[in-house]
């Protein structure tokens, strides 16, 4: 079985229809479709189950995809070896990370790495923080930068701390030259904030309610830079980690205000990588310097 068809194959079982899998792959769907009628001509068997709504992997597909994923993985890594013998010359990192690290610190840490190592080269990708998790196990990730609310047994954990979520202003906001402020204080301008799906949220509406304290947000956004041109152009305020706006707090854009409150406002957050899986010579090079790119891990292990 060619290694294509396998690619092919798996990408079908993932997304669920040929036309998905093209747009993902960047492949017309007419080669996608014979790869896979040429592999189960080979295997003698029915690789999908057509239904209404997609197409599902037989039993025998789900076999198919256990060992697709598997040879996959072990060709990477053989690849990854070999590349490794030239140095840092040539090679791909993958990442996959949450919205929060991909504002600016991520794409930070890759042009420094660029700079140093032009060969290389990055695929990114921005996700919820449990699917980051689960693409760094599945192996389609090979470093995962994400919150994360609970430990997870699913990967190991190269970097763990925690940070606290700031308020975030513009410069001439009323509330920006005070060294700190209440929740409470919150209350007497616009709110910016994520979905209810986001750690950041949960946390925030945690915290807000151990206060016993009602804010209704003025903005709520599933995407985070849409957040700051509110936070620039009115008096509103922010919420989310430092992490996510260090280059325009640097620049004097926005500034960050400490918020002080009765419930924590502290999320964890971790690098991942796959468990028991030795990473190439480029994306431990690239871990290092990331890591060394977030804040110290605290002595009291935040």
């Amino acid at each position: 079985m060619q290694m294509s068809g396998l690619r092919y194959f798996l990408a079908v079982a993932r997304t669920g229809s040929i036309a998905s899998a093209s747009t993902q792959l960047n492949v017309a769907a007419s080669a996608i479709s014979r790869q896979i009628a040429n592999l189960e001509a080979e295997l003698d068997c029915v690789l999908f189950e057509r239904r209404p709504r997609g197409m599902v992997p037989s039993p025998a597909g789900e076999l198919l995809a256990t060992h697709a994923h598997q040879t996959l993985i072990r060709a990477e890594q053989v690849a990854a070896e070999i590349q490794g013998l030239q140095g840092l010359a040539r090679g791909l990192i993958r990442i996959a990370t949450s919205e929060g690290f991909a504002l600016d610190l991520l794409p930070n840490a890759i042009a420094e790495f660029h700079g140093d190592y032009p060969g290389i080269r990055f695929e990114v990708q921005m996700l919820p923080p449990a699917q980051v998790t689960h693409v760094v196990a599945a192996g389609d990730a090979d470093i995962g930068v994400t919150f994360a609310l609970a430990p997870s047994s699913l990967v190991t954990v190269a970097y763990d701390n925690a940070v606290e979520m700031v308020a975030l202003s513009a410069p001439d906001h009323p509330l920006a030259r005070r060294p700190s402020i209440q929740l409470s204080d919150l209350t007497a301008f616009p709110i910016a904030v994520p979905t209810l799906d986001t750690t950041a949220r949960r946390v925030f509406d945690a915290a807000c309610q151990a206060e016993g304290i009602i804010i209704e947000p003025t903005l709520t956004a599933n995407i985070l830079s849409a957040l700051l041109p509110f936070v620039r152009r009115t008096r509103g305020i922010a919420l989310m980690s430092a992490l996510s706006v260090q280059t325009p707090v640097r620049l004097g854009e926005l500034v960050c205000i400490p918020v002080r409150s009765r419930a924590s406002l502290i999320r964890g957050i971790q690098v991942q990588v796959m468990r028991d899986r030795k990473l190439p010579h480029a994306v431990q090079a690239f871990l290092r310097q990331l890591i060394t790119a977030l804040p110290s891990v605290r002595s009291d292990g935040l």
